[in-house]
């Protein structure tokens, strides 16, 4: 795993903070994360997004009532579209100020805000009692922390025996190596990552943090075309800011782009039980 030195809990909240005040973390129709595409190349982001959502409900193995845990919950849509569907609770956490209030305010105008909370929280050191959840999940949020083992194990505790982890994030299927290390180092950077598994390396720390690994597949091709609505809605809201915002906007813009192209980006949909 190529990885940036450097990377805390402090550092990525402010880094969601700032492209929050920007207003590029709405540039994937609203959810924080990549969308899927397989027999409809001409669905929405914003459907597509929400169909990325689906496939990680769909691998939780939800029941009414259960209590799951959203790593990295973003501005909470995720959580409350689950929590909606599935009749289930949702306490979700986030290193942003900006993404707790945004999360909030997403809750009280959702059907579902009485199933749902939201808390400030680092995935290392979850304020939550042993096997008080009954599943968990983490949508692009592993790769910001630099000890994912750690974190992986922190999950694990607060799981009950038998629970789910569904985790979806970024990989490289091969290393990039030579003038390619110039976009991946590029998007550790802009985009306060710790570092991107290669597909063995997600499966190592699952190990080494005791979950069973269910599946593991990469579905990088059919979340692909996401790089390219962020990259669009990026430069957008880049030409309408001032700088120094919009000389980082229009980086982060330019690297998302080249790495969504490039054939070493996939991406990973995983399943594990606590066993």
């Amino acid at each position: 795993m190529t990885q940036q030195p450097g990377t805390s809990p402090d550092s990525v909240g402010q880094a969601y903070d700032v492209f929050a005040d920007a207003g590029a973390t709405t540039a994937l129709g609203g959810n924080i994360h990549v969308g899927y595409w397989d027999d409809d190349p001409g669905l929405p982001i914003t459907e597509a997004t929400d169909r990325l959502t689906d496939l990680v409900a769909a691998r939780l193995d939800l029941r009414p009532d259960q209590r799951l845990l959203d790593v990295g919950c973003g501005n909470g849509l995720p959580a409350l579209r689950i929590a909606g569907a599935h009749d289930v609770r949702v306490t979700g956490i986030t290193v942003s100020h900006q993404q707790l209030a945004q999360a909030d305010k997403e809750a009280d105008g959702s059907d579902a805000r009485d199933r749902v909370s939201f808390r400030f929280a680092d995935a290392v050191d979850l304020p939550f009692d042993d096997g008080c959840f009954d599943g968990a999940w983490a949508i692009e949020s592993l790769l910001h922390i630099t000890d994912q083992t750690a974190a992986l194990a922190e999950i694990r505790r607060v799981v009950r025996p038998g629970g789910r982890l569904v985790v979806t994030d970024l990989c490289q299927r091969q290393p990039f190596t030579g003038e390619d290390r110039t976009v991946l180092d590029g998007m550790l950077d802009v985009y306060e990552i710790a570092g991107i598994n290669t597909p063995d390396e997600h499966r190592a720390r699952l190990a080494e943090a005791g979950w069973q690994l269910l599946e593991l597949t990469d579905i990088g091709e059919q979340v692909r075309a996401s790089y390219g609505h962020a990259a669009a809605a990026f430069r957008t809201i880049a030409a309408s800011l001032e700088a120094p915002a919009a000389e980082q906007i229009s980086a982060a813009a330019d690297l998302m782009d080249a790495f969504g192209k490039h054939p070493h980006a996939g991406y990973v949909l995983i399943t594990a039980q606590r066993t």
